[in-house]
């Protein structure tokens, strides 16, 4: 038992020692070399101070960039650490925003197109078609167009001539009963060169060809007019007049003879075909096509048929139908003649077979 109490009281004894000689070590810091753990004043304003800005990094492609982690100058002191926590400088976090600023510049592709490749060349067609011979039409060629017999239209987009029937004429129905009807043609004077007559409640169409009361067809480049005339069976008639009408060309068959008339006055300016008559005269020439096989001769009837002026026209009209029909001005027929019944008029007398 004393050996126990005699060891203890040994260690006591030793550790006590222990903390004088600690106490008394000329090496150890003073009290005052003891950071406190007390706010300051100062402190308490303002307790972190702002981290400071990065520095703004202008980058161009292709070069690295790198972030600084803190100053690196000498002399620079760190930034305050907070008076909060374990006061620990080490273990503090200091957070931000970086103020990196990156350029990134937009490359333009380079696009390479060849126009070839796209478009054909149109040179290169034309050349080919250059380097082929141009055949030389025959005789043999020109035959078929002596066997043309079609009443097709040649150029459908040209106005086309008059022809029979000139009035298709559609009376609408009687209020009351008819007994009897007619239909009137008159000329400029007034005078009535057609009747077509009926009895009792009209037809559904009333047809007329053209021609007068003698059979001849009517004349180009005169006014005419219808009318059309009911008798109820009450003796009351009523009549229903139509628009007056004038042609300036005219196609017909007489006998044998295929005809077309054009009117002087609306056919020349002066010696000249007139530009407006122009496409009715290119119609005439499909017709002079679709009877190709058939000889023609030119008509022309007028007041000065021995003069100048008649003479002018006629070399005129000739040579523009030997230019379109590939034929010789010396073959076409013409022959100059007074005005007769039909008027002052250019006439294309096609002989048929």
């Amino acid at each position: 038992m004393r050996q126990h109490a005699l060891a203890f009281l040994i260690l006591v004894l030793g550790a006590g020692v222990c903390v004088s000689a600690t106490l008394g070590d000329p090496a150890a810091p003073s009290k005052k070399a003891v950071p406190s753990l007390k706010k300051t004043p100062a402190a308490k304003k303002a307790s972190v101070a702002p981290a400071a800005a990065k520095p703004v990094t202008s980058v161009q492609p292709g070069q690295k960039t790198s972030t600084p982690s803190g100053p690196k100058k000498a002399g620079v002191p760190p930034p305050p650490a907070s008076t909060q926590g374990t006061g620990n400088l080490e273990d503090m976090e200091v957070t931000g925003q970086a103020k990196d600023k990156v350029m990134i510049e937009k490359v333009t592709p380079d696009v390479k197109v060849d126009v070839k490749e796209l478009v054909d060349s149109l040179t290169d067609k034309t050349e080919k078609l250059l380097e082929q011979g141009r055949p030389i039409p025959s005789e043999e060629d020109f035959r078929q167009f002596d066997r043309i017999d079609s009443a097709q239209t040649a150029r459908p987009w040209l106005p086309d001539l008059v022809e029979p029937p000139l009035i298709s004429f559609q009376p609408a129905p009687a209020q009351a009963t008819v007994v009897a009807w007619r239909l009137e043609v008159t000329d400029d004077k007034g005078d009535v060169v057609h009747v077509i007559p009926g009895k009792g409640n009209p037809v559904h169409e009333i047809v007329w060809e053209g021609r007068d009361k003698n059979g001849k067809m009517i004349r180009v480049a005169s006014a005419y007019a219808f009318r059309f005339i009911t008798v109820d069976e009450f003796k009351d008639t009523h009549t229903t007049l139509g628009k007056a009408f004038t042609l300036r060309h005219l196609k017909y068959k007489d006998k044998k003879n295929l005809i077309v008339e054009l009117s002087s006055s609306y056919l020349f300016a002066d010696t000249r075909i007139s530009p407006d008559a122009l496409p009715i005269f290119e119609r005439v020439l499909d017709v002079l096509r679709e009877y190709s096989g058939s000889p023609f001769s030119l008509e022309f009837q007028t007041m000065d048929y021995g003069g100048e002026t008649v003479k002018a026209r006629q070399k005129g009209v000739t040579e523009k139908i030997a230019a379109d029909l590939f034929l010789s001005p010396d073959s076409i027929n013409f022959s100059y003649a007074p005005v007769g019944d039909r008027g002052d008029v250019l006439r294309f007398v096609i002989k048929l077979r």
